[in-house]
């Protein structure tokens, strides 16, 4: 099934990111200030630049109490507003073309109660209401199926996908990749928060390619994501 989704992620006629909510801009490769590093790691055996650290979350898990949502929403969509503010994480490639996208679309695995298996509930994107956020993509995830999500977010180069593992408060997080050096979309990933020293803590793990961005743009990202936290109220 792995080789099968590899192959037709390929496939000239299936769209690589959703017209009728996004739009993108292809870079003029021999103007762009990365050319050289993306030809560098394009032919790398791991290309990709893992890095988890913990986000201290005292302010979003209060924030996801008073208004009785779910605080894993309440971190995607803050971690999504910082993605966006950040032009690497904005970028992606296809047959070795960069392109950037106009905003990521986030996508956020889900367990139904009493259920095992997964499916994946997408986010309303761009959003300027927390609340409504959280609401809306609660909903989606509840009615999600299997199948059903697999047309928009299957192939989809323009998605952040966020998963959450809340039953280990891990160190390090590796995720699944569809094709190596190919797939080049960010991902995010929770684990299970903690106390240390009266406040909240919680791993966070960036999964990025490295062609498309370094650790200067992942400590970026973390530096304004520990500020969104903190300024929420």
């Amino acid at each position: 099934m792995e080789d099968l989704f590899a192959k037709e992620y390929g496939e000239s006629d299936i769209s690589f990111y959703d017209a009728e909510t996004n739009s993108i801009q292809w870079i003029d490769i021999d103007s762009w200030k990365r050319k050289r590093l993306f030809y560098n790691y394009l032919g790398t055996d791991f290309p990709y630049i893992v890095i988890t650290a913990n986000v201290e979350v005292t302010k979003p898990l209060a924030f996801a109490h008073k208004h009785g949502i779910s605080f894993n929403l309440v971190m995607v969509y803050l971690c999504n507003q910082t993605v966006d503010s950040i032009e690497n994480y904005r970028y992606r490639f296809i047959d070795g073309k960069p392109f950037v996208i106009d905003h990521t679309r986030p996508t956020v695995n889900h367990i139904k109660k009493g259920e095992e298996l997964f499916v994946i509930g997408e986010g309303p994107w761009p959003c300027s209401d927390i609340v409504d956020f959280c609401k809306k993509t609660h909903e989606n995830q509840e009615t999600a199926t299997q199948e059903d999500m697999q047309g928009r977010v299957r192939h989809k180069l323009d998605i952040i996908n966020y998963t959450s593992v809340p039953w280990v408060e891990y160190t390090g997080f590796i995720r699944t990749i569809i094709h190596n050096g190919v797939d080049n979309a960010p991902k995010m990933s929770f684990g299970k928060y903690f106390e240390r020293d009266g406040k909240i803590w919680m791993p966070l793990s960036s999964q990025t390619h490295h062609g498309l961005m370094d650790g200067y743009h992942v400590g970026l990202f973390y530096e304004r994501l520990q500020k969104a936290c903190d300024e929420l109220n």
